[in-house]
């Protein structure tokens, strides 16, 4: 029998190739001392000390990140070629990852409202929770949240994109833009299709849809207004909004007419 040789990082064995990130090629990999599957990170080489610098910032502040879900970053280090590695906990299963692009594919294309609103309350919470301590996104794609093998979501290396790019700082217009692109999610869940113009109203694509779903949308993905941020989204989501019906007492027909005669 032959014994192969696995490539290791550490502890780290590489066991097989998943599917590659944006950032990243991806691999399964198995920690030799508590045998835990972990999913390593395999960066392009760093040329010079720019790169390594904004690559450690970059990092460093996604691993500064500690919330449900967002995925978490466990360890990173440099190889002897300058290539940066990143270390994160394997949720996925003996197929993979699974983003939520692809659950959405395996689905059909569509969500079903409820399932639509516990996915977008699980992201908008998570942007809710980094922005709140300085650390921004911008615009979050489907592939770029994980789905785990119990059906939390998990948004991956978040802001490492734009930390590598040496964009550290984040103002009230990116935080719109990272709203909206989960709005868009949204929209994109419940009805199968992008949030591109011409916009057709979810409410005429999904039978018997909630119009309280028409109304957030409606808000969320005005360009010229939005949500300012992930709280005010989540509060106004429709599983969160107390349906009001107008109260229209019972008219006693008789007792009115009594009432109309001796006014006379």
């Amino acid at each position: 029998m032959v014994n192969v040789e696995r490539p290791k990082v550490g502890p780290y064995v590489l066991m097989r190739a998943l599917a590659p990130g944006r950032l990243a090629a991806r691999w399964l990999a198995l920690n030799e001392v508590d045998q835990s599957s972990h999913v390593v990170y395999r960066f392009p080489i760093c040329h010079d000390k720019a790169e390594q610098r904004r690559f450690l910032s970059a990092v460093g502040a996604a691993s500064a990140l500690f919330h449900e879900h967002i995925l978490r970053v466990e360890q990173f280090s440099f190889d002897v070629a300058g290539r940066p590695w990143v270390v994160a906990p394997f949720i996925g299963d003996v197929g993979g990852l699974m983003t939520l692009g692809r659950l959405l594919r395996d689905k059909g294309g569509l969500m079903s409202p409820d399932e639509a609103e516990r996915a977008v309350t699980q992201v908008l919470e998570a942007s809710d929770h980094a922005v709140g301590v300085g650390q921004h996104h911008g615009p979050i794609a489907l592939d770029e949240v994980l789905v785990g093998r119990h059906g939390s979501l998990f948004i991956e290396l978040y802001g490492m994109a734009r930390g590598l790019k040496g964009l550290t700082r984040g103002n009230s217009e990116l935080v719109r833009d990272e709203v909206l692109s989960i709005v868009e999610i949204a929209y994109q869940l419940l009805t199968g299709l992008r949030a591109d113009e011409p916009l057709i109203p979810a409410g005429r694509l999904v039978k018997r849809l909630d119009p309280r779903w028409d109304a957030w949308l409606d808000q969320g993905l005005d360009p010229s207004g939005g949500f300012a941020t992930a709280s005010e989204a989540l509060a106004a989501l429709p599983g969160r909004v107390e349906r009001t019906e107008v109260y229209r007492p019972a008219v006693n027909v008789r007792s009115m007419l009594w009432r109309l005669r001796t006014a006379r």
